[in-house]
């Protein structure tokens, strides 16, 4: 019986890492869904703990103007134990907490902002064959599974940080369900996902066609389900390179901290970049200004030399996408990137594009680089 459930669930590992359709991972056994748990972790690791409510937000609370909203299978799921129900499993069960639930609760801490999880009003089954069958036909019959409590003081937040997992080659049909009952229309939208070897898939063109008048980043973090929970430091770092959300806050009534920005210039265009606090971005901000000849790098970047190499001390690992303006350390160059890119140790990065990003691909010959005046 054991020899027959390990082929199984070998066999099920397989067709996951193929389909990328999990928000689990790859090992010697299958993983959960969300968690990257074993089936052994999973069946050890059940809760009696219900998926916790939304609680009205405070006054302080909802003085923020930053909204954390996920989508985790781990607080939408039927716990077995709760109901007398536990047995052997044959496929991987949740586990709490999930993949999408930690990093949510870490770009919650880097931004101060207000935490909403996403809850269904008829859970999903804790084992991922039978959530794996209701996800599909969810998808399959374009549903909109109901949800239970509502963002309060929407119109307070003008950004939005949306987590989610990888369903099916795109986003849980509940994820839809929130984005069609909340009006997010002129909030900026940051997006972050756990996912299998299917990637994003079509998760963000999903996103895109529900939200037609937000404004949608395309500096995406992503991980795979089984490095999650490993991600801290990376995803605190994604969030860092957006901006500093915290200046932003409304508290005590103190002004707003000043915020670094430089502007690019060539050929009657401009691009307005916002610096991180790095040290590599200090080093770059303190030669400024500059005039340099910029050169077109593969095909996603455009890249100049400074006269000295760039202090990385203490500076962030280069995680987004196009926007980003970063140091290459080996090579000694900074890169203004357009399209994706691969993480590289060496990679550091300075800072995002704010304004203008998309004419960075059309950057070439002589460049000016100035110091904006402070933005509160």
């Amino acid at each position: 019986m054991k020899k027959n459930l390990s082929l199984l669930l070998a066999v099920w590992a397989a067709f996951l890492a193929a389909c990328g359709q999990s928000d689990g991972g790859a090992g010697t056994v299958p993983l959960d869904l969300e968690t990257g748990g074993t089936v052994s972790e999973a069946e050890e690791a059940f809760t009696k703990t219900p998926p916790k409510e939304n609680l009205p937000l405070d006054e302080e609370t909802a003085a923020s103007h930053i909204l954390v909203a996920y989508f985790s299978w781990a607080e939408n799921a039927i716990f077995l134990e709760e109901a007398g129900e536990v047995e052997a499993l044959a496929s991987p069960s949740v586990v709490v907490p999930g993949n999408v639930q930690q990093l949510a609760g870490w770009v919650q801490e880097e931004t101060g902002g207000d935490l909403f999880s996403i809850q269904v009003t008829d859970p999903y089954p804790s084992d991922w064959d039978a959530c794996l069958e209701r996800a599909n036909e969810e998808r399959g019959s374009g549903a909109r599974p109901a949800l239970r409590g509502d963002v309060e003081n929407l119109d307070s937040y003008d950004t939005v940080f949306l987590g989610y997992p990888n369903w099916w080659y795109g986003v849980p049909m509940a994820l839809l369900s929130f984005l069609e009952q909340n009006d997010l229309s002129g909030k900026e939208v940051y997006l972050f996902c756990s996912h299998g070897t299917g990637g994003l898939a079509n998760s963000v063109e999903q996103i895109a066609e529900a939200l037609p008048e937000a404004v949608i980043s395309d500096n995406i973090f992503d991980c795979y389900e089984e490095e999650a929970a490993s991600s801290e430091a990376a995803i605190r770092s994604w969030v860092n390179s957006l901006g500093d959300f915290r200046q932003k806050e409304v508290d005590s009534g103190a002004p707003a901290a000043e915020q670094r920005q430089i502007a690019v210039q060539f050929g009657g265009n401009t691009i307005v970049y916002a610096l991180n606090e790095g040290s590599a971005a200090d080093s770059l901000y303190g030669m400024l200004p500059l005039t340099t000849q910029v050169e077109d790098y593969s095909t996603n970047e455009k890249i100049f030399y400074p006269k000295e190499g760039l202090d990385t001390s203490n500076s962030p690992l280069a995680q987004a996408g196009a926007g980003t303006l970063a140091y290459y350390e080996p090579w000694g160059d900074v890169a203004f990137f357009y399209g994706d890119y691969r993480e590289n140790p060496g990679l550091f990065q300075l800072g995002q594009a704010v304004s203008g990003g998309e004419l960075i691909a059309q950057m070439s010959g002589t460049i000016t680089i100035e110091a904006m005046e402070s933005q509160q």
